[in-house]
């Protein structure tokens, strides 16, 4: 009997933008890799997943062979104020159908087919560190690390696989096209990681100093809650002189849903940064990641984690990501002395 495994070269294999024939297909998808444990759970509703797409809210790449959706790879708006940067995500490939580059190929079609064609040139992702598969197609499509969210998957969404033996860390990842138009104030605490991570883009990028404190006004922000996932984020739109009772008060209700991943959306075009980072800090917030783009304005993610992280079950591709971790961890041990 001819399988997928022992026939990888005389496997054809179509790779296209989904069509509402596949959509099916997609759902089952997940169910083979997440069983029904993925948190988001739009991903088990055909109507729901169509309904995305045609909004221009997910884009998926789907590769189709022996006459079924094999594996996906999706562009999508996700949680930023800026709704022209994408996040490039959620690839999967079925199990049998696994090192035949398949996630590259959907990956690559996106980005040479699908982005020129609805005008698509700020992008982001989020690699998963329980192995090291996307993060390698990150780098082959230039992607620029950025720093690394720490367990930030629950455990429950590797059980069918059993690919993980705690919460997944992921490693933030940026591809602009564009050069930044915008200033970029620069916390003093974060001189070295910030110096460390722009050059990569090869842009003409310059800080300029922050002011020191916080303004006389309120603080303006938004929280989201992922209770399945147990993460919190709190996006800080405006950081004023009340920052650090607003992220007191927000803490208290995600705790009451079971948060144990909380997190900060700063933005570094605001002159007042270096107050809002050190509010932060001293509520034993370290660096997460920085944030191209995404409050048109680049930005900047402060985590805390509520239990020790899955440090061991963090696997990272290349060198530049290990120092990045390597960063965190020793800001994380900083701000826990106090």
């Amino acid at each position: 009997m001819t399988t997928p495994e022992n026939s990888k070269k005389d496997l054809t294999l179509e790779i296209r933008m989904m069509q509402p024939e596949d959509a099916a297909g997609v759902v089952e998808l997940y169910r083979a890799v997440y069983g029904d444990h993925y948190p988001v759970k739009t991903v088990y509703d055909t109507n729901a997943i169509m309904d995305l797409q045609d909004k221009g809210d997910m884009i998926r790449i789907i590769a189709r062979a022996d006459g079924k959706v094999v594996g996906q790879a999706a562009f999508y708006r996700s949680a930023c104020p800026n709704p022209s940067l994408y996040e490039l995500g959620q690839g999967i490939v079925l199990p049998a159908y696994r090192n035949m580059k398949i996630l590259e190929r959907c990956m690559a079609y996106g980005h040479d087919e699908v982005c020129p064609r609805l005008k698509i040139n700020q992008l982001w992702g989020e690699a998963v560190c329980n192995h090291v598969f996307v993060q390698r197609t990150c780098q082959l499509l230039n992607y620029v690390e950025t720093g690394i969210e720490l367990d930030l998957m629950p455990a429950s969404s590797y059980e069918k696989e059993k690919s993980s033996s705690g919460r997944v860390s992921t490693l933030v990842a940026f591809k602009r096209t564009t050069p930044n138009d915008r200033p970029v104030y620069l916390p003093l605490v974060y001189r070295e990681v910030l110096s460390y991570i722009y050059p990569a883009f090869n842009e003409d990028q310059s800080f300029l100093p922050a002011e020191s404190g916080l303004p006389d006004t309120s603080t303006e922000g938004k929280t989201e809650i992922y209770q399945g996932a147990g993460v919190a984020r709190f996006t800080i739109m405006q950081a004023g002189g009340d920052l650090e009772d607003f992220l007191k008060k927000q803490e208290a209700q995600a705790l009451a849903k079971g948060c144990r991943i909380l997190q900060v959306y700063l933005d570094l075009s605001s002159p007042f940064i270096d107050g809002a980072v050190d509010t932060a800090r001293k509520l034993q917030y370290f660096f997460g990641a920085a944030l191209p783009g995404w409050f048109g304005g680049d930005g900047l993610i402060m985590q805390k984690c509520l239990d020790e992280p899955n440090w061991e079950g963090i696997n990272l591709y290349a060198e530049r990501s290990r120092r990045l971790l390597e960063m965190i961890r020793e800001d994380r041990e900083t701000v826990l002395k106090g």
